[in-house]
C-alpha cells in the first residue's frame, strides 16, 4: 500500500514538472514575451534606470536654469553699461549746450562791453545766513576786494568783499551793506539800490530816494549808473515788483526783484577793470 502511494506521488510529480516546463516554453516561444533572464534583470534594472532617467533630466533642467540665468545676468549688465552710457552721453550734452550757451553770453558780453576785462569762477558755497557765496579764485587770478561780481548775461550778483590766494567772498545785492548807484530804465530817475533785512528774505531789494514825481511801474528794469566807479554803468540789477512813498511823504521807493537767482548761481563774471564814465 505504501509503495503504491508512493508510486502516485512520483507520476503527480512527474507530470507537474512535465507541466511547467510546457507552460515556460509556451512563455519563452510566445512573440514579444521577455526570457526569464532579461525579465528577471529588467525586474532590477528598470527602477535604477528609471531614477538615472529622473537624474539626468534634473540635472539638464538644472544647468539650462544656470545657464539662462547666466546668459541673462550678461545680458542685463550689458544693458546697464549701455544705459550708463546713454546717460553720460546726456550729460555730455547736457554740458557741452551750457557751456555753448555760456561762451554765447559771454561773447554777447564782450561785444556790447569791449572794455570789461574778466576773470571767469565757479561758486564753491554759499553762506545763507549773509547771503554771499564763496568763488573758486582769489588774489593768485588777480581779484581784488571791490570788483562786481556778474553773470554771462550782464547781470548784477555782488561785489568782492575779501579775497585769499584761490577763493574771494563775494557779498550780493541782497546783504544789508550792499549800496549800488542805479537809475530807472526808460524815465532815468535815479536812486540807490540798497539790501534790506526786511525784504532779503524774500529774495528782494529796496530802491530808494526816488524823487517823488517819478512815475515807475511794475516791470520797470533797474540799472546800474557807474556812480561810485565800483559797478560799470548800465548793468541788470532787477526788475521793480512794488512801488510806494516813504513814510514823510519826500521821496519813493521800490521793491527790486533781482534779474537772477542768487541761489542757483553757479559760475561768476568778475570784473577786473573797465573804463569808467567821467
Amino acid at each position: 500500500m505504501k509503495k503504491f502511494f508512493n508510486t502516485r506521488i512520483r507520476v503527480v510529480l512527474v507530470v507537474a514538472a512535465l507541466a511547467a516546463l510546457i507552460t515556460m516554453g509556451f512563455i519563452i516561444l510566445r512573440p514579444g514575451s521577455a526570457s526569464p533572464m532579461n525579465n528577471a534583470v529588467s525586474i532590477v534594472m528598470t527602477p535604477v534606470k528609471n531614477a538615472a532617467t529622473i537624474l539626468v533630466r534634473k540635472a539638464e533642467n538644472l544647468y539650462n536654469y544656470i545657464f539662462g540665468y547666466e546668459m541673462l545676468a550678461a545680458e542685463n549688465e550689458q544693458l546697464r553699461v549701455e544705459m550708463a552710457q546713454q546717460n553720460q552721453d546726456i550729460r555730455d550734452s547736457q554740458t557741452y549746450k551750457e557751456e555753448n550757451e555760456h561762451f554765447r553770453s559771454l561773447l554777447s558780453l564782450r561785444e556790447k562791453h569791449t572794455d570789461f576785462t574778466f576773470e571767469i569762477a565757479n561758486v564753491v558755497s554759499w553762506d545763507s545766513s549773509s547771503y554771499g557765496m564763496t568763488i573758486s579764485k582769489g588774489s593768485s587770478a588777480g581779484l581784488e576786494a571791490g570788483m562786481c561780481a556778474i553773470t554771462a548775461d550782464g547781470q548784477v550778483i555782488g561785489l568782492i568783499t575779501e579775497t585769499g590766494t584761490n577763493w574771494s567772498t563775494v557779498t550780493t545785492i541782497l546783504d544789508t551793506t550792499s549800496e549800488i548807484g542805479a537809475y530807472i530804465f526808460g524815465s532815468g530817475y535815479s536812486c540807490i539800490a540798497q539790501g534790506s533785512f526786511e525784504l532779503m528774505r524774500e529774495g528782494t531789494l529796496l530802491a530808494s530816494y526816488i524823487s517823488s514825481s517819478a512815475t515807475i511801474r511794475n516791470g520797470d528794469q533797474l540799472l546800474t549808473s557807474g556812480d561810485g566807479d565800483i559797478y560799470p554803468s548800465g548793468l541788470v540789477i532787477g526788475t521793480v515788483t512794488d512801488v510806494g512813498d516813504d513814510e514823510i511823504n519826500v521821496a519813493k521807493y521800490a521793491v527790486i526783484t533781482p534779474t537772477v537767482d542768487i541761489n542757483s548761481v553757479e559760475q561768476v563774471f568778475i570784473i577786473k577793470s573797465f573804463d569808467i564814465n567821467d
